[in-house]
C-alpha cells in the first residue's frame, strides 16, 4: 500500500514576511540555491513554520493567531 504523501503552504502574508526577511540579508549567491530551510512541524494544535538560514538565523513564520 502506498502511503499518501503530505504538502505544506505558506500563505501570502508569511511568504512576503519570508522576502522582506531574505532580502535583509547579505548572502552571497549559492550555487544550488539552498541557503534556506523551510521546516514544518505538525503538532496536535497545528503547523508550526520556520525558515532557517546558512548564516545560523531563523525565522518564525508561525501565525499563532490561527492556531
Amino acid at each position: 500500500m502506498m502511503e499518501k504523501g503530505r504538502t505544506f503552504t505558506l500563505t501570502e502574508e508569511q511568504m512576503e514576511k519570508f522576502n522582506e526577511w531574505r532580502k535583509s540579508k547579505d548572502l552571497k549567491q549559492v550555487a544550488i540555491g539552498g541557503a534556506y530551510t523551510f521546516c514544518f512541524t505538525p503538532t496536535g494544535i497545528g503547523i508550526f513554520e520556520t525558515v532557517k538560514c546558512i548564516d545560523g538565523t531563523e525565522l518564525d513564520l508561525t501565525e499563532y493567531d490561527k492556531l
